[in-house]
Parts: C-alpha cells; sequence; structure tokens
C-alpha cells in the first residue's frame, strides 16, 4: 500500500527535525592539553590526503592509509565539536555520518601491521584504481568522474554552485544512476540479440554485470553518501527487472533510506544524505505531467529547487535560483555526455575520449559562468533545523498536486514560515552575541537603530596557513546569516594580536568603519606565516576617548590612553611603556542604564588605569585575556561587579585559560560567568528600559 504523499512528507520533516538540533551541548571528552597515542585499524573508505577511520577516531592526516593497518597515532585526541554558534554546522554529527564518535589530528603516524582481509582487499584495489584514474584526469573532471575534487578551484566551485549543478563536481547519485543505467540497457539490447536469444530473458542476464560495476564504481569514488543512496536504489531497480517485477521509484528511495539508516544512523544527519533524497522523493512524488521532454524537465527541476531550497539555506547559507536551468541544460552535459566518454576513456586508456570530455566540461564552465552572471546565487539563511523541515515537508506535498484552494494555502504557509524565519533583534534593544571562535574573541552587537557592529575577529594564530588560521571568519560570516545581516557597519579590532583580527581574512561581508588601537608606538611584528595586523588594518580609525551617541546607543571609549606632560588629563593613544595587551581599545556600550564592557586584553596594569579613570559598575564584562591569571585583579572585579562575566576561550587551549582562580574570582563579586568552551555562543539583549535577557547556545 503506497503512503499517502503528505505522510511521507510529514516522515522525511519529522527525521530532519529530529537528527538537527537547534541548539547542542558539548559532550564530555578526551579534551586534553598533551599528545595522545591511540592504536588500531583502519578501515575503509580512506579519503585521500584528508584522513581516515581508526576504529572510533576519525584521523585526519596526509599519511597514505590503507584499509586493513594497524597504526599507532600520536595526536591531540578531541570530542568532535566545531563551534557553537548560529548558523554553525556542528562537527560531531559530520564526524558521525563517517562512523567515528572521536577525531585526532595526527603528529605522528606508525603502521604496525597489515593484515587486510578480503574487504579490505577489495577497497585497496578500489583506491588504486582511483588513484590511477585521477592521475589520468585533469581540471574538474576529476571530481566527475573520479571523486577527487583536488583540482577545483575556489572561484568555480562558486559558479557551479550559483547555477545550481555543485553536485555533479563530485561523484552523485546521478552519476550512478547514469552508469549502471546505460550499461544495463547495452547489456539487455546484447543479450536480446539473436545470438543469444535462446538464453531467456534479456534482464536477467544484464542485471547482474550491472549491478557488479555499479558497486565497482560506488568503492572506486570513496563510498559517499549520495552514491550509496543511489546504488541502494540502483540495485533494488536492477533485481526488480530481474524477477520481472514491477517497482515504484518511492517504493525504492524508502528501501534505500531504511537500508542505509540501519546500517549507519548518523548519515540521517549528512547534508548530502537529506538533499538527495529529498530531491529524489520530489521526483518520485511528481504527477506524471502533459507536455514535452522540455517542459517536464522545466516542471521537475523547478520543483527540485523548490524542495531543497530550505535544506540549501539551512546548511549553506545559499539558494541557488540558476539551478532550474542549470540542471536542465548544463547538467545533462556532464552527466549524459562527458561523464560517460571519461570513463570509456579510462577503461579503455583512450586519451582522445577524455580530452572530448574535458573540452566538453570547460565549455559547461563557460556557460556556468554566463548563467551565474545573469541569476546570482542568492545569500538565505535559515537558522532552525526544525523550520527548514517544516518548509521542506509542505513543498513536498505542494509537488504532490493538491487541490487548488489546498496549494494556495500550502504555498502562504511557506511564504509566512519563510519570513518568520530569521531572528531579528527586538525593536530598539541592544543585542549582542559573544560568538565560540575558539580560542580567540569576536563578538556581533546588533545596535538599536539597526546598525550592526563586530568587536574582534577570533583568529587560530597557531595554524600553518592563513585559512586555517582566519577560519573564525567564516564562522562570523555565517552568525550573520542566521542574524539577517549582509554588512558590518562598524569593526573594532581591540589591539594587534593574531586571535583578535586574522578573521578578517575570511569576513565575507563588507565593513564599514574599522576601529583600531594607535598601534604606530609599538614593536613592529616579527615577520612570520601569518599576516601581520598592518596588513589587515591599514586605514584603520582610533576613536577618541569619551562617550558619544552612536547608532541609538551610548559609547564609551576608555581606552588606551596616555597621560599628557601636565599628569592631570589622558588622550587617547597607546602608551609606548605598557604591553600590547595593556594597549587594548576597551569600549561600552549602553542601553537603558546598562552597560557591556568589551575589555581586550588588558592585564594588571591597564585594568588599574581603567579603575583610575573612573571605570564603575557595568552590566556585563567581556572577561580580560580570555580569563588569564594576569588579567581580572581584585579592584578590576570589585569595580565593575557585573551580573555578567562572558569569558571567550577555546576548549582545551593550550594556556589552560580560564584560570580557576579567575573563575572564582568574578562568581565571588556575584556575576555569573558564562564561558563559550563551554556554552558554545552568549547571547546578551538589553531593552530599551534596561531588561537583561542572557542565553547560551548551547543549553
Amino acid at each position: 500500500m503506497r503512503l499517502p504523499p503528505l505522510a511521507v512528507a510529514a516522515g522525511l520533516a519529522v527525521a530532519i527535525a529530529i537528527a538537527w538540533h537547534p541548539t547542542r551541548a558539548p559532550r564530555d571528552g578526551a579534551d586534553d592539553r598533551t599528545l595522545d597515542v591511540i592504536e588500531g585499524r583502519v578501515h575503509a573508505p580512506v579519503v585521500r590526503e584528508r584522513g581516515a577511520r581508526v576504529d572510533d577516531v576519525w584521523v585526519s592526516t596526509d599519511a597514505a592509509l590503507r584499509p586493513g593497518q594497524i597504526v599507532r597515532v600520536t595526536g591531540r585526541l578531541r570530542t568532535p565539536r566545531g563551534f557553537l554558534d548560529p548558523g554553525a554546522t556542528d562537527r560531531s554529527e559530520a564526524i558521525a555520518a563517517r562512523g567515528a564518535a572521536w577525531e585526532l589530528s595526527a603528529v605522528h603516524v606508525d603502521v604496525v601491521a597489515d593484515s587486510p582481509d578480503v574487504i579490505d582487499r577489495a577497497w585497496r584495489w578500489a583506491a588504486d584504481v582511483q588513484a590511477a584514474w585521477a592521475s589520468r584526469v585533469h581540471g574538474p573532471l576529476r571530481g566527475i568522474a573520479t571523486g577527487d575534487r583536488g583540482d577545483v578551484s575556489p572561484a568555480l566551485d562558486q559558479r557551479w554552485r550559483a547555477v545550481g549543478i555543485f553536485h555533479v563536481l563530485s561523484v552523485s547519485g546521478l552519476h550512478l544512476a547514469v552508469v549502471a543505467g546505460l550499461l544495463f540497457s547495452a547489456l539487455r539490447r546484447l543479450a536480446a540479440t539473436a545470438l543469444l536469444r535462446g538464453c531467456g530473458r534479456p534482464a536477467r542476464w544484464a542485471a547482474p554485470p550491472a549491478i557488479a560495476v555499479a558497486i565497482a564504481y560506488t568503492m572506486i569514488t570513496s563510498g559517499q553518501v549520495a552514491t550509496v543512496r543511489a546504488l541502494v536504489v540502483v540495485i533494488v531497480a536492477l533485481v526488480a527487472q530481474m524477477l520481472d517485477r514491477p517497482v515504484r521509484l518511492v517504493d525504492a528511495i524508502g528501501v534505500a533510506a531504511i537500508a542505509l539508516l540501519l546500517w549507519r544512523p548518523a548519515d540521517l544527519w549528512d547534508p548530502s544524505f537529506q538533499l538527495s533524497f529529498t530531491a529524489a522523493l520530489t521526483l518520485a512524488l511528481l504527477p506524471r505531467g502533459r507536455g514535452g521532454w522540455l517542459r517536464r524537465g522545466l516542471r521537475a527541476s523547478a520543483w527540485i529547487a523548490v524542495t531543497t531550497a530550505p535544506l540549501t539555506a539551512l546548511h549553506y547559507h545559499q539558494v541557488a535560483a540558476g539551478g532550474i536551468a542549470g540542471n536542465l541544460v548544463l547538467t545533462p552535459l556532464v552527466e549524459l555526455i562527458a561523464l560517460p566518454l571519461a570513463l570509456a576513456g579510462l577503461v579503455l586508456h583512450l586519451a582522445p575520449l577524455i580530452a572530448t570530455a574535458e573540452w566538453i566540461v570547460a565549455r559547461v564552465d563557460d556557460l556556468a559562468a554566463l548563467l551565474a552572471r545573469a541569476v546570482p546565487l542568492g545569500h538565505i539563511a535559515l537558522s532552525s533545523p526544525l523550520v527548514a523541515g517544516v518548509l521542506v515537508a509542505i513543498a513536498l506535498w505542494l509537488a504532490c498536486g493538491p487541490s487548488r484552494r489546498a496549494s494556495i494555502a500550502g504555498w502562504l504557509a511557506v511564504c509566512a514560515i519563510w519570513m518568520l524565519a530569521r531572528r531579528p533583534s527586538p525593536p530598539g534593544a541592544l543585542r549582542i552575541t559573544f560568538l565560540d571562535v575558539g580560542q580567540g574573541d569576536a563578538a556581533i552587537a546588533e545596535m538599536p537603530d539597526g546598525e550592526v557592529w563586530l568587536v574582534d575577529a577570533g583568529g587560530l594564530a597557531s595554524a600553518r596557513d592563513v585559512a586555517s588560521a582566519s577560519a573564525p571568519g567564516g564562522v562570523i560570516t555565517r552568525a550573520l546569516d542566521a542574524l539577517g545581516h549582509d554588512h558590518i557597519d562598524v569593526a573594532i579590532i581591540s589591539h594587534p594580536h593574531p586571535d583578535h583580527y586574522l578573521g578578517l581574512a575570511s569576513l565575507g561581508v563588507p565593513v564599514g568603519a574599522l576601529w583600531a588601537a594607535d598601534a604606530s608606538l609599538l614593536p613592529a611584528a616579527p615577520a612570520g606565516r601569518l599576516p601581520s595586523f598592518e596588513e589587515f588594518v591599514p586605514h584603520a580609525t582610533h576613536p577618541p576617548l569619551g562617550t558619544r551617541e552612536l547608532a541609538g546607543a551610548r559609547v564609551t571609549v576608555w581606552a588606551p590612553a596616555i597621560a599628557d606632560t601636565d599628569g592631570d588629563s589622558r588622550r587617547e593613544g597607546a602608551d609606548p611603556v605598557r604591553t600590547v595587551n595593556d594597549n587594548s581599545l576597551v569600549v561600552s556600550i549602553e542601553l537603558g542604564g546598562r552597560a557591556v564592557l568589551f575589555a581586550g586584553d588588558i592585564e594588571r596594569e591597564g585594568e588599574d588605569a581603567l579603575v583610575a579613570a573612573g571605570l564603575s559598575h557595568v552590566a556585563v564584562v567581556k572577561v580580560p585575556h580570555h580569563g588569564s591569571p594576569t588579567s581580572s585583579s581584585e579592584p578590576f572585579v570589585a569595580a565593575t561587579h557585573p551580573q555578567l562575566a562572558v569569558i571567550s576561550c577555546g576548549v582545551a587551549n593550550a594556556f589552560g585559560f580560564p584560570s580557576p582562580a579567575v573563575v572564582a574570582r568574578w562568581q565571588a563579586a556575584g556575576a555569573e560567568v558564562a564561558r563559550t568552551d563551554q556554552d558554545g555562543a552568549v547571547e546578551v539583549t538589553i531593552s530599551p528600559s534596561g531588561a537583561l535577557a542572557v542565553t547560551r547556545f548551547a543549553q
């Protein structure tokens, strides 16, 4: 009995809503500041140049691991967590989808033994074939044919995302369906010839080799979720052909979903699982339409764009309107022409076929560039998994073709839910979100008049390259998307240390004014692998000391300051006698009689100067220097005695911050202590009347 379409849609929505929690609490784990050593067996599939699963630990390494090896790995064992912020992805779910519970960045890998079984040897064969094929294919075709995306540039990636054909840049479920379908059709025609006509039904002879090739191609391309899903559907369909039994697409999709989730329930959390099954379910549920292939193709492409839009807005903060035309025109060129030519060239060692396929993909990229300019990628974010699930359910129900009256009600519901999906700041209120950016500082301030300010931008000072070091900038951008903002009016960088400014390199929104402390008297930063402060803020403004009405709030610049020659007055400027930390740009924002103090990384000397300058009670303090014992002196804590003290620090950071004594000192002063390493993002909202509300992301 076929389930009603509404029941199918509701079941999918509930699954997505359960899998993607609106808030996530960090688990207790093996996080510490020492190197760990684990020993275990390497399990397939191994992701080339990225890592593999060793028992229940995902090991990130460049070492060439092989399934069946027994390895001893040295590194820091961590609970997969990621950043706990609005709009951020949950790394623990991504690691779980790979079958692991922990992660480890390898410092050293030793192979202790090598004892592959039959399955391991099959995966090794597949990896060797993938490596051999990848060496003979170049450009984006390498990802399309072999699943190795090493030659896909960020610019090309962005163009293909904009036109909705990003999925073909790696081996997708459609790839496998095309390969298996073409091979099955060819073998069935061959079996139907006069020479083999007496051997029984052609499908019985054609299906087994098609299934074997489909399994082999899935293994060669590293067994991606979308490919495995398609493999199950293909096997169900081909077995039905062998048995001469009809099978509906919706039934095959249901069997594939059940099989995958029984094998590995964590796949439900994978965006590719959700997107591929939603797209397949859309095709299965669409009523058979009238008209030619062009009209039917446009209709199917449009409905897939509608049903998957909430998921792309949730996971990627993007909606590709160009996907309707891209999937209709460009995807067939890649899937039905370039892919078969490339695979035939690889199997038969015919370089001209591979060259022809590469030329076709290059022309597809040219067309994608033109289409991307006409229909740019839409940046639309959803922050609630529940909202995304409800939107997918309604869209799937609409795709089934309900009555006209019900259809109108459904479209009105979709529009209303999309409009209410954002989390706007209350009118006239001051909302500050202290973000979890690891060992660093970053806070988004939504001002009462609607302006958006950023106080520090985070940065991973221990990273080996700019892309990794500036990763917090992407976290800030996603949080801004989730909050409904596409720009920053004012960015404040408290001082020139990498964990406060490097995130600017990956910030995906424009910045208006940039404030920073005067660094002219500070010693030059030593040359290193990461850009200096001057490279990021060459045109920063040093705001004057004092209080001003800005953006609907009272903004006070407290420091850095230097005493004039008479000793009775202060002016803005870095004091050459003090450290970089003690010359931090210290700012407070006040509304309704309640102030939030951003103390940078000031230490005892800087704190004493603030107290001497008249700093007194504030409602919220961003605890200076991440809770270091060199800061949060008793006079400073006593002078500010806040209601809330927010400590921004990384999980199991190398410095041991925050100091237990510092935490105890703030608590003894009557402050509630919030920590981004434990609580994730901390949101503080002050109403025009002065009412204070605090929300922790990981609650």
